[in-house]
C-alpha cells in the first residue's frame, strides 16, 4: 500500500502532466503496475496497519540498544559480528534483516540530528552538482545531465545541460557559471564525483584526480567536498536542482537542439534575479556580490581533458568506443586528443589542428569526414566503391545515390568520376552545396562532374539588381545647373545672330 503523498504525485505527474508511468514508477521506486493502478481508479488508498512479526534480533535488544548508545555510527554487520563473538557463536541472520532490525532501534536510540543555520558573505561560496533530468530533442526523449552553480550569499543560479556528465562537462560548467556571475567566489563545493576526486581519505581530505587539480588551480578556486552521504553540506543547490526541475522540466519540454534548451535556461535563471531573499532582490544582492568576487585570468583555462593517441592504419582515432577521422597523410602518427564537453579535436605533434568533430555520446559511433580520404581515394580509384566513408549513415544520400548511378553506367570509371565530385570540397563549397548542385545537373539530364563544378561557379556569380542611384540634395551633378545670364548683353547677341 502507498502512502498519500505517493498516490498525489502519481496522479499530478501522470493525469495531469502526462509524464511517462515507466519514468515515474522508476523515480518513486515502485512497480508499474501501481502506478497503472491509481492513474485509472480515483479511490484514495486507505493504509492498514502491518503487524510487527518480529526479528530473531529482538532477543539481543539490551545489547543492540547498548551499542547504539555507545558508538551511534556502529554499522549493523559489526553489531552482528559482536554478538556472534561475545554472547552467541551460532546466531545467524541475513544482511538486509540486521540492517532493518538495527535501523528501527537507532531511530529510537540515537537523536536526530540538528541542523545550524549558517550565514554567508559575499563572494564566499559557490555550490555545484549534476541532476539528470529529460527532455525532448527534435523529438525524442533523451536523458541529459543538468549541471547547476549556486551563489550561496545571493541564490542566484547557473544552469546548462550536458549530454554526459565528465570532466568535460563539469570544466565547461565551472567556467560558464563564473563567466556568468562574473568573477570567481572564494571558495567552491561539490559531492565527491569520480570526475573530481580519485579516492576519499579520513574526514575531509581527498586524493583529487590531477586533471581536476590543474584546472581548478589555474581558476585559483580552492574545493570543499561534502561528506559522503551529507546531501545538506551542499544543500542550497540540492535544492535549486528541484525548483528548477518542477518549474521548467514539467512538463517535459521540446527544443529543436541542445543549445536551445541552454538558452531558455539562461533566460530562466535570469527571471530568477527577480525574486526576493532575505527582503532583498536576488539582482541586488548579486550586484553586492559581484564585488567581492575575484577577476577571472586574462586567459581562460580551456576545458578540455587531452589524451596522447596514436592514428591507426585507417586515419581513425577512437575514444570511448567511437571513431573519429582525421587526413590520411597523417596515419600511423602520435597526436593529442582534446576531448570537450561538445567536440572534439585532434592535433598531431609538431602541427596546427589536424581534425575537429562534433562529439558522439552513443556506442561504436562514427565520425568521417569525406575530406580527410579525398587525398587517399583520389590515387586508390577501386576502392571508392566500398570505402565506409561513403557508405556510412550520416553521408549525404543524395551523393550515395550518384556513387551508385556511376557505378552501373561506367563500372571502370565510377570512382574517378565521384573523386572528381567529392574534390570540389577541397575548393571551398559544403557537402550540401555539392549535393545541391548534383541535384541540379540531374534535373538538366546530366551527371558529368564537369557539369556539377560548373553548376557550382555559377551560383557563386549571381547577378543583383543594382538600386536606383539616390544622392542628397546639392551633391554636385544631382540636378540641372541653372545658368545666370544676367552678364552677358541678350539684345547684341541676338542681332549677331542675323
Amino acid at each position: 500500500m502507498i502512502t498519500l503523498d505517493t498516490w498525489e504525485t502519481i496522479r499530478i505527474r501522470c493525469v495531469r502532466d502526462k509524464e511517462p508511468i515507466k519514468r515515474v514508477a522508476r523515480e518513486l521506486g515502485i512497480s508499474k503496475n501501481t502506478v497503472k493502478k491509481y492513474i485509472e481508479s480515483n479511490t484514495v488508498p486507505i493504509p492498514t496497519k502491518h503487524h510487527d512479526k518480529g526479528s530473531s534480533m529482538s532477543v539481543f535488544e539490551a545489547d543492540v540498544d547498548r551499542l547504539l548508545r555507545e558508538t551511534p555510527k556502529i554499522t549493523a554487520v559489526r553489531i552482528v559480528q559482536i554478538i556472534r563473538t561475545t554472547i552467541d557463536p551460532t546466531f545467524r541472520i541475513s544482511e538486509r534483516a540486521a540492517r532493518v532490525y538495527v535501523a528501527s532501534r537507532r531511530a529510537r536510540i540515537v537523536p536526530k540530528e540538528a541542523f545550524v543555520r549558517l550565514v554567508y558573505f559575499p563572494g564566499d561560496q559557490m555550490q555545484i552538482d549534476f541532476k539528470e533530468v529529460f527532455a525532448k530533442i527534435e523529438g525524442i526523449e533523451v536523458k541529459l545531465h543538468m549541471f547547476v552553480a549556486r551563489l550561496s550569499y545571493s541564490t542566484a543560479f547557473f544552469a546548462r545541460c550536458y549530454r554526459s556528465e565528465d570532466r568535460p562537462a563539469l570544466f565547461d560548467g565551472i567556467l560558464s557559471a563564473c563567466v556568468q556571475f562574473g568573477g570567481i567566489p572564494r571558495e567552491g563545493v561539490f559531492d565527491n564525483a569520480s570526475s573530481a576526486v580519485k579516492r576519499i581519505l579520513r574526514g575531509r581530505d581527498r586524493a583529487l584526480n590531477k586533471v581536476f587539480l590543474a584546472f581548478s588551480g589555474s581558476l585559483a578556486l580552492p574545493m570543499q567536498f561534502a561528506a559522503p552521504a551529507k546531501g545538506n553540506e551542499k544543500g542550497g543547490v540540492e535544492g535549486e536542482h528541484g525548483f528548477i526541475e518542477d518549474n521548467f522540466f514539467r512538463p517535459m519540454p521540446g527544443y529543436a537542439s541542445l543549445d536551445a534548451l541552454n538558452a531558455d535556461l539562461l533566460v530562466f535563471s535570469d527571471m530568477h534575479l527577480e525574486s526576493h531573499a532575505s527582503g532583498e532582490s536576488v539582482a541586488h544582492r548579486l550586484a553586492c556580490e559581484r564585488k567581492e568576487l575575484r577577476p577571472l585570468p586574462d586567459v581562460l583555462p580551456e576545458t578540455c581533458i587531452r589524451e596522447c593517441v596514436r592514428i591507426n592504419k585507417f586515419s581513425e582515432v577512437t575514444y570511448k568506443t567511437n571513431r573519429y577521422s582525421v587526413p590520411t597523410k597523417h596515419a600511423h602518427q602520435d597526436a593529442v586528443l582534446e576531448v570537450f564537453h561538445d567536440r572534439i579535436r585532434i592535433v598531431v605533434f609538431g602541427s596546427v589542428m589536424t581534425a575537429e568533430h562534433k562529439r558522439l555520446f552513443g556506442r561504436y559511433e562514427a565520425s568521417l569526414d569525406p575530406r580527410h580520404f579525398i587525398d587517399l581515394l583520389s590515387s586508390k580509384t577501386r576502392a571508392v566503391m566500398r570505402a565506409e566513408v561513403f557508405h556510412y549513415k550520416t553521408f549525404d544520400k543524395s551523393l550515395r545515390e550518384l556513387l551508385r548511378a556511376y557505378g552501373e553506367n561506367d563500372p571502370v570509371n565510377a570512382g574517378k568520376r565521384f573523386m572528381r565530385v567529392i574534390a570540389l570540397l577541397e575548393k571551398g563549397y559544403t557537402v550540401q552545396d555539392v549535393a545541391d548542385a548534383v541535384g541540379t545537373a540531374l534535373r538538366r539530364g546530366t551527371d558529368d562532374p564537369a557539369a556539377i563544378e560548373l553548376i557550382l561557379r555559377q551560383e557563386e556569380r549571381q547577378y543583383h539588381e543594382v538600386p536606383p542611384l539616390e544622392l542628397e540634395p546639392g551633391t554636385i551633378g544631382s540636378s540641372r545647373p541653372i545658368t545666370n545670364l544676367d552678364a552677358y548683353d541678350v539684345d547684341s547677341l541676338k542681332e549677331n545672330a542675323f
